[in-house]
């Protein structure tokens, strides 16, 4: 499924939905998958995006710089973050918004 679908989809569930830019030459915050995984129920659901193979929808995002992290629910933008960002972060936002 491409990611311009799974963002369709996704934004019809009740779930948050963290989609996370990057580049190749990023780094690719491998250690989000297990941070999602602790809140039950999958509540949020993660979607990563390679900016530069995926510019369409990058740029419906306006995201020009990586990594950037959005989070969203039924397609709507609840919170963004451009730039580095710590396991303790993304967990008091997802805290907030949970």
């Amino acid at each position: 499924m491409d990611i311009q679908r799974q963002l369709e989809v996704a934004a019809k569930t009740n779930h948050l939905v963290l989609v996370v830019f990057y580049a190749d030459w990023s780094p690719h915050y491998e250690w989000i998958g297990p941070v999602l995984r602790t809140y039950e129920k999958r509540t949020v659901e993660l979607i990563r995006v390679n900016a530069e193979e995926n510019r369409v929808v990058a740029d419906a995002h306006n995201i020009e710089t990586v990594p950037a992290f959005l989070l969203l629910h039924k397609g709507h933008e609840l919170w963004r973050q451009v730039g580095e960002l710590t396991v303790e972060e993304l967990k008091d936002v997802l805290d907030d918004f949970r």
